[in-house]
């Protein structure tokens, strides 16, 4: 009477090893997918640093210049931002009277070409925080990026972000 149980064990142990195969090629694939996305975010966080050592490269200058009022003040980098109509492009408006515009084109134009060709659909934000002491600019930036990898649907784009304060 047992001649066919020992062919449904075996059945059953078979459904149960595929299932759990294909759990582990799902957490396979779900690792990947996050794997890429740490990689993005990963050079957006490089990507900030170099920023904030441009800035402050450019604010060097003026560290030890004096508080007698005649020297300028570092420039202003939050004049800087992506154009509208294409964002490999970099407009720069023009500098307070107090600050220097000493680099901050070449600079900005030099970075957001970095950031556009490392990551994809590229975007930033760099605007002045509240606060200021001795006429240096404390900064937010916020990158955005298209990370469709870590959505089921790849028809729409989904952004992802990166921000930081530079001081």
């Amino acid at each position: 009477m047992q001649c066919g149980i020992s062919l449904i064990e075996v059945m059953v142990s078979l459904v149960i090893l595929a299932l759990g195969l294909l759990g582990l090629a799902g957490l396979h694939s779900r690792s990947m997918i996050m794997s890429q996305s740490a990689y993005y975010r990963g050079i957006a966080a490089d990507l900030s640093a170099d920023l904030a050592d441009r800035i402050r490269a450019n604010r060097t200058p003026y560290l030890g210049s004096g508080d007698d009022g005649a020297t300028a003040l570092p420039p202003d980098f939050s004049r800087c931002t992506q154009s509208s109509s294409n964002a490999d492009q970099i407009s720069c408006n023009a500098q307070d009277a107090s600050r220097q515009a000493y680099l901050v084109g070449s600079e900005m134009s030099e970075w957001n070409n970095a950031l556009r060709t490392q990551l994809p659909g590229a975007s930033f934000s760099l605007v002045p925080a509240n606060s200021q002491s001795a006429g240096f600019l404390r900064y937010t930036l916020t990158i955005t990026w298209v990370d469709d990898r870590s959505k089921a649907s790849s028809s729409a784009d989904y952004n992802s972000s990166y921000t930081t304060v530079i001081e």
